[in-house]
């Protein structure tokens, strides 16, 4: 009987220990044990410059300074405080980590001539998030199952690797002349209809795949997402031959290790096997940077998506590629931009006060430009992508939401009204090929995003598999990859965006009426029936796997 009670005592220690905040804040137990509960333990808040101050390292430097010794004064470290900033634009946001129960208003209160806003950071889940009670199973999976041919969840990135593989025999660098049509022996519909020409039926193609085969050489992706399994550590065979040339981290809390959450169902990996993949990507031959907006803890928020455009910005200013495309198959927490902004009950401003803490947007504080938290995250969100469209040679490829009921215009969708040249925004299409999901009347191109084939690894044993999944995300991957062909094929970077909008077409069949003009644009890469070669390609190494 004793030692019974002094089980239940401890049990009920450790349970106390996982989800009270306690008087400590340590990091290093917090990432042990997956008890950061964003919402629940902890806030994460951010304080935005005004435009004058964003250089302005005197300021920058002192706020700086004032965040760590006020995350030191309540329990925390001066590691709690994150700069989102850029050596080229400035510094964006600083964030700072603290327990629920306090407020950093006094920094406001002190700064707020030099600040345009404050707030909790808004995310997109309302429950608790942490290192996800499912990630830790599948961690545990891992290591009961680990096998020589199976994804270590945190295997880190060995700085000396060569992340670009070296594959001079491959099956896709054969042919010389960029143009030259290829064909493959191919079961999966969704790629076929990547491949069909306006006024072609689907059964004209007889279950093949044409493509040229530039693939999206020269050109770069940037893959702002979960992460991924890739590089030299990939088990995947899909992605065996993606030419990583860049892994990035965003913040606050960046991660360290190239990885891929299972609970965010290897999201980022499923994406990238449409960019880039072998059998599946729309450009196998694009250079990839991947970019992981999940932390070490495993979660995100709207500043981690932020800090990664930023930290791609970065990239790209620094390293200078050809054409460079950035694929962003998420979308921030911010509701509806659409003209319902200030009232209703799925006005951007409701969600954000029912859901976050931010100041009262009165008339003083409208008059001195304060901004409200979801004024800053538009702000935000415009800002980066004027800074994108000033590059000259990136676009951002986006996507619209999978709620058929979301309101339209989510960031940084929304993006494209502004900037019609340099940001386009992916709607879905069902097995029927008509619009599913979000129907935005603004969308331009579709793509097939129900039962498309991915990437990714079994629930069971982990194993590498190629699955169907639902979603805009995966047709935003294939759409990157198209574009960044296209250039690839001599196409200007400034003709680009209106030669993928003109070559896709609606596959409606003859004689059928579409009232409600639910038979949108697919997109198509170009290849038309007079191109097609008589015979069928080389199918070396890709048959073994055509189906799991």
């Amino acid at each position: 009987m004793i030692v019974f009670h002094v089980f239940i005592y401890l049990l009920a220690l450790h349970i106390e220990w996982a989800v009270a905040p306690g008087s400590n804040y340590n990091d290093e137990y917090v990432g042990n044990e997956g008890v950061e509960a964003l919402g629940g333990d902890i806030k994460l808040w951010w304080f935005l410059p005004r435009t004058e101050y964003m250089k302005d390292e005197d300021f920058l430097g002192k706020f700086h300074t004032e965040l760590e010794s006020f995350a030191v004064k309540q329990g925390g470290g001066t590691k709690h405080v994150y700069r989102s900033h850029s050596d080229h634009i400035g510094t964006l946001f600083f964030t700072i980590k603290i327990f629920f129960t306090d407020n950093p208003e006094e920094l406001w209160d002190a700064y707020k001539d030099n600040l345009l806003s404050y707030g909790e950071v808004p995310y997109h889940r309302h429950s608790r998030i942490m290192e996800h009670e499912d990630f830790k199973k599948a961690k545990a999976k891992a290591k009961l199952k680990a096998k020589p041919n199976t994804p270590n969840p945190k295997e880190r990135r060995d700085e000396n690797m060569t992340l670009l593989p070296k594959s001079a025999d491959s099956v896709f660098e054969r042919a010389v002349d960029i143009n030259e049509v290829e064909v493959l022996e191919e079961p999966f519909a969704d790629l076929q209809k990547m491949s069909q020409p306006k006024g072609v039926p689907l059964s004209e193609l007889h279950g093949h795949y044409y493509r040229r085969a530039a693939k999206g050489q020269d050109s770069t992706v940037y893959v702002i997402d979960s992460g991924a399994w890739v590089g030299e550590n990939n088990k995947h065979k899909e992605l065996s031959e993606v030419r990583l040339v860049d892994y990035l981290f965003a913040g606050p809390d960046p991660g360290s290790d190239m990885v891929d959450s299972w609970s965010e169902f290897y999201h980022g990996t499923k994406v990238l096997s449409r960019v880039a993949g072998r059998r599946l990507g729309t450009a196998p031959l694009a250079n990839i940077v991947v970019v992981q907006v999940l932390n070490k803890f495993q979660y995100h928020t709207v500043a981690h998506l932020l800090d990664g455009i930023l930290r791609a910005y970065d990239h790209i200013v620094r390293t200078k590629p050809k054409f460079a495309v950035l694929n962003m198959s998420l979308y921030f927490p911010t509701g509806d931009l659409s003209g319902e902004y200030s009232s209703g009950e799925r006005s951007i401003i409701q969600k954000i006060k029912k859901n976050y803490d931010y100041p009262d947007s009165s008339p003083e504080q409208e008059a001195t430009g304060v901004l409200t938290t979801p004024e800053a995250v538009i702000r935000l969100s415009r800002y980066l992508a004027s800074e994108i469209d000033k590059l000259g040679n990136a676009k951002i490829v986006t996507c619209t939401n999978n709620d058929k009921n979301a309101p339209d215009g989510v960031l940084p969708a929304n993006e494209m009204l502004e900037f019609p040249k340099t940001v386009v925004v992916v709607g879905s299409t069902g097995l029927d090929d008509k619009a599913v999901y979000q129907y935005w009347d603004q969308v331009r191109v579709y793509a097939p995003s129900s039962n498309v084939m991915v990437a990714s690894f079994d629930d069971v044993d982990d194993s590498p598999t190629i699955l169907p999944a639902d979603g805009v995300s995966f047709g935003t991957g294939t759409v990157s990859g198209m574009l960044a062909t296209f250039v690839s094929e001599g196409v200007p970077i400034d003709d680009a965006v209106e030669h993928l909008y003109k070559l896709a077409h609606s596959r409606k069949p003859p004689g059928l009426e579409d009232p409600e003009g639910y038979y949108t644009p697919i997109a198509f890469n170009g290849v038309e029936k007079s191109e097609w070669p008589s015979t069928v390609g080389d199918q070396e190494g890709l048959e073994e796997y055509i189906l799991p």
